[in-house]
């Protein structure tokens, strides 16, 4: 499996467009009746499995055809931090304000 982490942003998207492939085949469906279901065109649906690329909505409507939206809700959620992490971040001392070079010249 693909670290997303680790991966470049066209890798990702091919891996996603596979995965979707891998979960529409384990379902039994075929590109042309999942198309239809979802209101997009054959091609439309097959461009995405090969390459991973479609409009955002488009992706949302594929998962949802494949029982998947709940896959997308720890995305782009703020992490809880521990209290240590918190108390960390404010014993750091913030950045101090660059001087103006023309103030100085003077």
């Amino acid at each position: 499996m693909l670290d997303f982490s680790l991966a470049l942003p066209h890798e990702i998207c091919l891996e996603l467009g596979a995965r979707a492939r891998t979960r529409r085949l384990s379902i039994n469906v075929s590109v042309d009746e999942m198309a239809q279901r979802i209101g997009l065109s054959s091609k439309t649906l097959g461009n995405f499995e090969r390459t991973g690329r479609c409009t955002l909505e488009t992706f949302v409507r594929i998962l949802e055809s494949l029982n998947a939206t709940s896959d997308l809700q720890s995305v782009l959620v703020t992490q809880s931090r521990t209290i240590e992490e918190m108390r960390a971040k404010a014993a750091i001392v913030g950045r101090q304000r660059a001087y103006r070079l023309a103030s100085r010249i003077k």
